[in-house]
C-alpha cells in the first residue's frame, strides 16, 4: 500500500514566542530606556567600562536585554566600540544563551554562600576564548546576606578580564555594600506610545491582521512592559489566528471593555439603577469576574478625577488616546467634589468584595449606593438654602409678632427723666395727638408684657401650638393648665396663672422639652422662662431693663441653677444646702 506523503512537518517546540525572537541586539533597538543605552554606548566608546553594573528596575523594562547586549558589545570580534555585529560566533552564542565565556547565574535558586563561592572559584580562570569573562547574575536580591558578604571583595577588585552585571527588580535589597562597588542603572517603565508603536511594527512584520483598538487594549494590560504586552499579543494571536477581533482580546485577556465601563459611569450620573443591575447581570452571564471589573471601575473614577484636575496626558491618564473623547464626556458629567465622594465610596465596596461570598449582590448594592450618592448637593449650597429658610422663618414670626393696629406706638419719655415702665404711651387716634420727637439720647423702654408691641396677639394661642409640639401627652396637659405665653425679644415667657406649686415644679422639671417645642414652633433658638403668678409677691431686686431675669424670682433662680451641669455635677459631691449670696459690685 502506497504512502501518503502529509507534507514536512513541525515540531510545535520550534516555536519561538514573540518576546524572544523580537528582543533587541543592539543598544539602539532598546525602547525607552535612552538614557541608559546612551550612557554605555560613551563608556564603550571611550574605553571608561566599569568592572561591575547593576541594574534595577520594573519586569519586562529590559534589564537582561541589555545586559547580553552589553555583554556581546565587550566580546565581539568583528564590530566596532558599543555596536557588535551579531554575526560573529560570539554575538550568536551570547543571543542564544550558550557562550561559554558569558555565564547567566539565577540568584533566585542559587541563593547560598555555596553558590558564589563556585561562582569565585570561576573568575581566577580566563576566558575560553573571547576577551572578557562575564557573569549575569539575574535577580541578585535573592542573595542571601552570606552570600552578599562572600561577594564583596571579588565584586571590589576583580581580575582585569571579569565584569559583573547584575539585574534586579527590588533595589531596595540590595545591601549598601554591594551597591557602593557597582555602577548603578536604572529602568523605567516603558511609556505606552513607544510599546504601541513597537506592537504596530510586529503585527506588520508577522502579517498579523488587528485593529488600533485592540492594540491599544493589549498595550494599556502590559502595565508600561515591554515583555508583558508582547506575551499578551501572542496569545491573543495563538487564540485568534492572523486575524484578531476586538472582542477576542477583551475577552481573553480579562480586560473589561470600554463600552461597559462608559455605560456604568453614565447610569451612576443619572441614577439609573435598572441599568446597573442589567451591566452586573451581562457582567456574571458572560463569565466575567466582577472582582476585576470592580478594579477596572476604581481606575476610570481616577482617570475621571485626573481630567478634572486639568490633566489631559493619556499616558498618565492610563486611557487609550482613542478613548480620550468619551472619558472627558464622562468626566462633565460630574464634579469634582462628586468625583472624590464616588471614588472614597468604591474604595469601601473593593474592600468588601474581597471578604463577600455573594460577590454579585454586595457589587449591585454597592453601586446602587453609588447612584444614590451622587443625589448629595455640595455643603455651601445645603448652608445657602438652610440660611434663607432661616431668614424665612424669622421674616413669619416678626409678621406674626407685629402689633394690632399700626397706630399703636410707644412714646419715648422726654429729656431728663428717667425710664420706667409705667411711661410707654398707646396712642389710640394718631390724628389727634402730635408726633413724639425721638431722641437718639434717650434710654430704651422695656415694655410690660400687656403693652409690649413684640408679644404676639393671642398668648394663649402661642401657649396651645408650643404643648402640641412638645408631643408628650402629660407636659401638654401641664402646659394647658397655664395661662398663656409671650414671646419677648429671644425669650419666651410661660404666665402661670393661678397654678399651684405642683404645676410650676412639673413645668420646671420638663423645661427642656418645652424650649424645644418652642424652637420648633417659632423657628429660631429662644430661651422658656416661667414667669411668676399674679397672686406671688416676688421680691424685688435690682435688674437691668428688657432682661429676662427681672421676671424670674429668687426660688427660681435657685432651682434653675441647681440644673445647671457644672453645678449638678458639684452637688453630686458636695451636697448640702444651697442659698443665694448677693455679690458687691
Amino acid at each position: 500500500m502506497p504512502q501518503v506523503s502529509r507534507g514536512p512537518t513541525h515540531s510545535p517546540m520550534q516555536y519561538q514566542v514573540l518576546a524572544r525572537r523580537w528582543r533587541p541586539q543592539t543598544f539602539h533597538d532598546l525602547v525607552g530606556q535612552e538614557h541608559v543605552s546612551r550612557t554605555l554606548i560613551n563608556a564603550l566608546q571611550s574605553g571608561r567600562v566599569a568592572h561591575a553594573f547593576l541594574f534595577s528596575g520594573p519586569r519586562g523594562s529590559g534589564k537582561t536585554t541589555t545586559a547580553r547586549i552589553l555583554a556581546k558589545a565587550l566580546n565581539c570580534h568583528v564590530g566596532k566600540p558599543a555596536e557588535p555585529c551579531g554575526q560573529c560566533v560570539a554575538c550568536v552564542e551570547i543571543a542564544a544563551g550558550n557562550c561559554m565565556d558569558v555565564l547567566e547565574i539565577d540568584a533566585a535558586s542559587n541563593t547560598g554562600v555555596d553558590n558564589v563561592r563556585e561562582l569565585i572559584e570561576q573568575v581566577r580562570y580566563h576566558p575560553a576564548r573571547d576577551r572578557h569573562k562575564i557573569f549575569i547574575i539575574d535577580e541578585v536580591h535573592m542573595l542571601s546576606n552570606a552570600a552578599f558578604n562572600a561577594l564583596l571583595k571579588t565584586l571590589e577588585e576583580p581580575p582585569p578580564h571579569v565584569a559583573f552585571v547584575m539585574a534586579t527588580t527590588e533595589y531596595h535589597k540590595i545591601p549598601a555594600t554591594i551597591l557602593s562597588r557597582c555602577q548603578q542603572y536604572s529602568f523605567k517603565l516603558i511609556p505606552y506610545p513607544l510599546i504601541l508603536e513597537r506592537l504596530r511594527h510586529i503585527a506588520r512584520a508577522e502579517s498579523i491582521q488587528i485593529s488600533g483598538a485592540a492594540l491599544e487594549q493589549v498595550v494599556f494590560s502590559s502595565g508600561g512592559s515591554m515583555r508583558d504586552a508582547m506575551s499578551a499579543l501572542d496569545q491573543v494571536i495563538a487564540f485568534s489566528g492572523n486575524t484578531v477581533r476586538d472582542e477576542d482580546v477583551t475577552m481573553l485577556l480579562g480586560l473589561v471593555e470600554p463600552r461597559i465601563l462608559g455605560d456604568t459611569v453614565r447610569a451612576i450620573a443619572h441614577n439609573d439603577t435598572d441599568k446597573l443591575l442589567k451591566i452586573v447581570a451581562d457582567l456574571v452571564e458572560a463569565g466575567q469576574d466582577l472582582r476585576n471589573f470592580c478594579q477596572r471601575l476604581l481606575g476610570q473614577f481616577r482617570n475621571l478625577m485626573v481630567l478634572k484636575a486639568g490633566v489631559a496626558d493619556p499616558s498618565v491618564l492610563g486611557v487609550p488616546e482613542s478613548l480620550l473623547p468619551d472619558v472627558k464626556q464622562q468626566a462633565e458629567l460630574f464634579s469634582r467634589e462628586d468625583l472624590l465622594r464616588l471614588f472614597e465610596a468604591f474604595l469601601n465596596i473593593e474592600a468588601d468584595l474581597k471578604h463577600a461570598t455573594q460577590v454579585r449582590f454586595q457589587l449591585e448594592m454597592g453601586l446602587i449606593e453609588l447612584a444614590q450618592l451622587s443625589r448629595l448637593r455640595s455643603l455651601e449650597e445645603l448652608i445657602a438654602e438652610f440660611k434663607q429658610l432661616v431668614q424665612g422663618e424669622e421674616g413669619a414670626v416678626a409678621s406674626r409678632s407685629a402689633p394690632i393696629s399700626p397706630s399703636a406706638q410707644v412714646a419715648t419719655p422726654p429729656r431728663g427723666r428717667e425710664p420706667s415702665p409705667q411711661f410707654p404711651i398707646v396712642r389710640e387716634e394718631a390724628a389727634h395727638v402730635p408726633e413724639p420727637v425721638i431722641s437718639r439720647h434717650a434710654a430704651p423702654v422695656t415694655a410690660t408684657a400687656e403693652e409690649s408691641p413684640l408679644v404676639s396677639q393671642d398668648t394663649r394661642d402661642l401657649l396651645l401650638r408650643i404643648a402640641a409640639a412638645v408631643g408628650r401627652e402629660s407636659v401638654e396637659s401641664l402646659l394647658q393648665e397655664l395661662q398663656g405665653a409671650r414671646l419677648q425679644g429671644d425669650s419666651v415667657i410661660l404666665d402661670p396663672g393661678q397654678v399651684n406649686d405642683f404645676y410650676r415644679r412639673q413645668i420646671k422639671e420638663n423645661l427642656s422639652a418645652i424650649t424645644q417645642a418652642a424652637c420648633r414652633v417659632l423657628g429660631k433658638d429662644v430661651r422658656v422662662l416661667l414667669g411668676d403668678s399674679p397672686t406671688r409677691e416676688a421680691p424685688e431686686r435690682p435688674s437691668a431693663p428688657g432682661t429676662a431675669s427681672s421676671s424670674l424670682s429668687e426660688e427660681d433662680i435657685l432651682e434653675r441653677a441647681k440644673h445647671e451641669p457644672v453645678v449638678k455635677s458639684f452637688l453630686d459631691v458636695f451636697p448640702g444646702p444651697v442659698k443665694a449670696e448677693k455679690m458687691d459690685k
